[in-house]
């Protein structure tokens, strides 16, 4: 176990952060929709997730998970 603990309630409130933190950083990609299509990726046959048959990553998703990770790791 980590030698220094979080409380629940500050894990909670940075979570709801980052849940809208990434709802504005999605809704600015959506806004620019020229800019979105540039930006998405089909994922390879490996990388893809092997319950759908096309799966895509776009900057927006790294973004996100780089910012969760930043913020969270922060705590």
């Amino acid at each position: 176990m980590a030698s220094e603990s979080i409380l629940l309630s500050d894990l909670l409130q940075c979570l709801i952060e980052c849940s809208q933190k990434a709802a504005r950083i999605a809704q600015i990609f959506r806004d620019e929709n020229d800019l979105f299509q540039l930006l998405v990726e089909e994922k390879s046959p490996v990388e893809k997730d092997k319950r759908v048959f096309r799966d895509f990553k776009t900057l927006a998703d790294v973004l996100v998970q780089e910012t969760i990770k930043k913020d969270v790791g922060q705590k």
